[in-house]
Parts: structure tokens; C-alpha cells; sequence
């Protein structure tokens, strides 16, 4: 699961400085799916962050 939030942000990022629409939407959708999916397993994310507390992981 944290693979997966580590690597929806810088997606996210890329597509955004690319200024790739097509790209946008599927990092964002990607993101959004990552995020919830934490979420739910009381995973803490904040802004590609992660870990118990919301402290940052590796």
C-alpha cells in the first residue's frame, strides 16, 4: 500500500508539471483510489507522507 502512495504523488506531479491532461486524470484517479484505500486500512497519508501518526515513512 505505501508503494502505491509513494508512487501515485510524484505521478500526480509529473503529470501536472507536464501539463498532461490525459495524464492528470488518470494520476488523480490514481491518487484519490491510493489515498482511500490507506485510509481504510488506517494507513496516515498526507501529501505522498505516510506512516503510524501521519509521521513520515520510508
Amino acid at each position: 500500500m505505501r508503494e502505491r502512495v509513494d508512487r501515485a504523488w510524484p505521478a500526480l506531479h509529473a503529470a501536472l508539471d507536464d501539463d498532461d491532461a490525459h495524464a492528470l486524470l488518470v494520476a488523480e484517479a490514481e491518487w484519490e483510489d491510493a489515498w482511500r484505500l490507506a485510509q481504510s486500512y488506517g494507513i496516515a497519508v498526507e501529501q505522498g507522507r505516510h506512516g503510524p501518526q501521519g509521521e513520515a515513512g520510508a
